[in-house]
């Protein structure tokens, strides 16, 4: 086991309202834009890029309680990835976050060496009988930027077999912001899903993540699901090349 994966928790906290939105993609698509070292995961022969919306609840940095958070919102825009030298090592790479506070993305920055921008945020859940709704809107060039999944109770746990346990099950963390590849050993087991009956990713794709990313325009969702609750801890990074 890499060093990372023994080294002090940074950050610690509970992931509420945990929405996936994935595309899936030839993986020719995907790999031009990760850096060097970094390979798409692939299921089935599918690469996969994954529009995330969740929630920081009972958040600890360095052991202490997170100054004036109670709930910290963010989106972030991911590719499942293996290392291309050690394959059986697989993770996340967030190629853009978006985060209502300006602490909230330094830390991130200094931390995590991740992208991260300020844009005004607001999470909405809404639930009934036998179902779930939950929304994150997002203010980034002037517009409202869109993440929903309306999904069915009650949680279910995700099979091994299932494309939602390969997208849950990722132990690190990559980051290549000036550079210089990191990552980050991440504690978070695979936890119970509400399964997606609709889901949406209303985004201005060019506008919001670069033109590389402008294709998703003409994606639809292939897979969705929302996690309601589960914890995670966030080690020290370590430095790959």
């Amino acid at each position: 086991m890499s060093s990372a994966a023994n080294r002090p928790r940074i950050l610690q906290a509970t992931i509420r309202n945990r929405v996936v939105v994935a595309f899936a993609l030839a993986p020719d698509r995907v790999a031009p834009r990760l850096p060097d070292g970094l390979v798409p995961d692939t299921r089935e022969g599918q690469a996969f890029v994954t529009l995330v919306g969740l929630q920081l609840v009972n958040l600890r940095v360095l052991g202490l309680p997170g100054p004036g958070f109670r709930r910290v919102p963010a989106t972030e825009l991911q590719v499942p990835v293996q290392e291309r030298q050690a394959p059986a090592r697989r993770g996340t790479i967030t190629m853009q976050a978006h985060v209502p506070r300006r602490v909230v993305a330094w830390g991130a920055r200094l931390l995590y060496d991740e992208s991260v921008t300020v844009a005004p945020m607001q999470p909405v859940w809404r639930e009934q009988e036998d179902s779930v709704k939950m929304t994150y809107r997002f203010d980034v060039a002037g517009r409202e930027q869109r993440l929903r999944v309306v999904g069915e109770t009650p949680p279910v746990m995700p099979a091994p077999d299932t494309t939602t346990h390969f997208l849950q099950n990722r132990n690190w963390r990559y980051a290549g912001g000036d550079g210089t590849l990191v990552r980050t050993h991440v504690d978070r087991p695979v936890a119970p899903v509400i399964r997606s009956r609709e889901a949406y990713a209303t985004v201005r794709w060019a506008s919001v993540y670069g033109d590389p990313w402008a294709f998703l325009a003409d994606e639809e969702p292939s897979h969705a699901f929302l996690v309601p609750d589960s914890p995670v801890t966030l080690r020290w990074r370590e430095r790959m090349m």
